[in-house]
């Protein structure tokens, strides 16, 4: 049975909205954070070209639907260091896209993030357009791929012809069609995780899948 860890709800339902706290997640009225009221977000098996990190045969897969430009997204992003310091092989990291309309770079740094897949250099891409969220336009895309020795003609090439745009209208469709309405949206498994928690809650949920 498919589970979903939030905080606790304080106060009644408005307008059709559930109150959640600013720090953890962006979604259509962010950066006041209030996430719609929706179907419980539902975990699938990611598709198998989306980057990931560690075993395809981990016994735990940490999904994360994420936006470049969103600041709760940032802090998930630490999150997920973390846990990759902390288990290494025992678990599979694997990233989902989904840039959200009134953040004007975030579906641009997103098909730079696969650009950079492209040659390898997914993770390293990540982490660092995460700690420069305020410099997300081509310019400065550019910069960041030069910095980190990639090939930069390949990666303007990929970025000119939209190589990646049929591949990030797929994401967002398939956000929709499972309800993940907010960014960050977690998936340990078959648990939803809503918004930036506390790494404490991670661990919690993966410990748990490790020990089932």
């Amino acid at each position: 049975m498919k589970r979903m860890l939030t905080a606790a709800l304080v106060g009644a339902f408005v307008s059709g909205f559930v109150p959640v706290s600013s720090a953890e997640a962006c979604d259509g009225s962010c950066p006041k954070g209030h996430v719609p009221q929706a179907a419980e977000p539902r975990a699938a098996t990611p598709r198998r070209e989306a980057p990931g990190q560690g075993p395809a045969d981990a016994k735990v897969t940490v999904e994360v639907w994420s936006d470049f430009q969103c600041p709760f997204c940032a802090k998930g992003g630490a999150t997920l260091k973390q846990l990759r310091e902390k288990y290494g092989d025992r678990i599979r990291i694997v990233f989902r896209h989904m840039p959200l309309p009134f953040h004007e770079n975030a579906r641009l740094a997103a098909a730079a993030s696969m650009a950079a897949a492209e040659q390898g250099r997914f993770w390293e891409f990540h982490d660092a357009l995460f700690q420069q969220q305020t410099e997300l336009d081509r310019k400065s895309l550019e910069k960041l791929a030069k910095k980190l020795k990639l090939d930069v003609e390949r990666f303007q090439r990929a970025l000119d012809s939209g190589a990646y745009d049929n591949y990030l209208e797929a994401e967002v469709t398939e956000a929709r069609q499972r309800g993940v309405s907010g960014t960050p949206t977690f998936f340990i498994n078959d648990t939803a995780l809503v918004g930036a928690r506390p790494v404490e809650q991670f661990i919690e949920a993966i410990d748990a899948e490790l020990k089932g």
